[in-house]
């Protein structure tokens, strides 16, 4: 065998391991451990002064990356948690292409968010709180009307609701106490 041949399956062997490791660490549904990841990167993000949005992005039961918002700390408007994630996935796998990820988030993407995993090919978006959980703490700052899906215009699937009660608590934490409904 070459040199490099005994490396690719040496990384794959070593994906592997962690891949077990992630499906064992405990009885927690495979969703709930990334979104569990996600949650723990909000509340870092939180202790940093920024709003309380985690992301981990996550390829063959492999978590690729996970951040929290950053849009304060390093003055850029587009520093969502779901754009750092998706720059430090292309970075990390040295390609454009992640349609075969999942994105775990903390609160439902924004549209900017969505139009990035539409081109990144990401389809599979699972988040916790609501955007309206959001708009309820800060306003109705993403505009749309109640009832109307960010993503109606794309071909993606959105699943929400997962852990969606610890999501609205730390929402809730983070805004002083103000109940989301």
């Amino acid at each position: 065998m070459t040199r490099g041949k005994m490396t690719q399956e040496k990384m794959t062997q070593e994906k592997m391991t962690r891949a077990e490791k992630v499906g064992a660490a405990g009885q927690l549904p495979q969703h709930d451990i990334f979104m569990h990841a996600a949650l723990e990167a909000a509340r870092r993000g939180m202790l940093a002064g920024e709003p309380p949005v985690g992301a981990c992005l996550v390829t063959g039961g492999e978590i690729i990356a996970t951040l929290s918002n950053a849009v304060i700390g390093e003055l850029d408007i587009t520093a969502h948690a779901e754009m750092r994630v998706i720059r430090e996935a292309c970075g990390q796998l040295r390609r454009l292409d992640l349609s075969e990820c999942t994105l775990y988030v903390t609160v439902e993407p924004c549209l900017m968010c969505l139009t990035a995993c539409h081109y990144a090919g990401i389809t599979d978006v699972i988040y916790g709180a609501a955007i309206a959980d959001m708009n309820a703490i800060t306003g109705n700052e993403l505009g749309g009307s109640p009832g109307t899906s960010l993503s109606d215009p794309m071909s993606l699937k959105l699943e929400g609701g997962c852990l969606a009660a610890e999501c609205r608590a730390l929402i809730a934490s983070w805004s002083g106490g103000r109940q989301v409904d």
